[in-house]
């Protein structure tokens, strides 16, 4: 394609970044095969890693060409958020059984910290800086995911226990209440005389 083509179709760059950023999705959405939620939980774990760093791979060149532009485009900056808050839905659809019973602010730092230690800005950390091949990268990235997750259930717990403690407490004062009043005096029966 030619430079003029190219700019007949696109009159500035932010339009091109939408329309590339859009068919990058398009083309991510196609690749995609849900993990089945039923699966043991390191199997979840290792099936989700490996199918982040295969689109990771996939995105790289264009992530890496874009890097430069990326602060000073609102476009590029847009396709940075759809690529966490996608990462974020599939972490909530395949590990919500990891988050049940943890409050609202926990959920969203570590919905957060997940979406970021498998998007792009990590990846390139471990693939260019580190310089760690794709399987070593996804052994670091499983990790992350495993602690972050044992972190929710963690908390999940605890704050069960807490929520628990809290009920139990609530409800200790009124039954000291009824254990304190004094028990009713009754009369003594009647005997009743049976005649033989």
């Amino acid at each position: 394609m030619s430079l003029r083509s190219l700019w007949g179709h696109f009159g500035d760059l932010e339009t091109l970044f939408a329309a590339t950023g859009a068919e990058l999705m398009r083309r991510q959405d196609d690749a995609y095969e849900p993990i089945d939620p039923s699966l043991p939980l390191e199997e979840r774990i290792d099936a989700y890693c490996r199918q982040r760093a295969e689109m990771l791979e996939y995105i790289a060149p264009f992530a890496r060409s874009s890097e430069i532009r990326a602060p000073f485009s609102r476009e590029l900056q847009r396709n940075r958020l759809r690529y966490l808050d996608r990462a974020r839905y599939e972490i909530r659809a395949l590990f919500s059984d990891q988050f049940e019973g943890v409050d609202d602010t926990v959920r969203t730092h570590i919905e957060n910290l997940l979406g970021v230690s498998t998007t792009w800005p990590t990846w390139v950390s471990l693939r260019d800086v580190l310089r760690l091949s794709v399987p070593e990268a996804i052994e670091v990235m499983k990790r992350s995911v495993s602690a972050l997750l044992a972190e929710a259930s963690g908390c999940g717990r605890q704050q069960a226990m807490a929520r628990a403690a809290q009920e139990k407490a609530a409800v200790a004062p009124h039954r000291r209440a009824q254990q304190s009043r004094p028990a009713s005096v009754m009369a003594p029966r009647e005997q009743v005389v049976v005649p033989a």
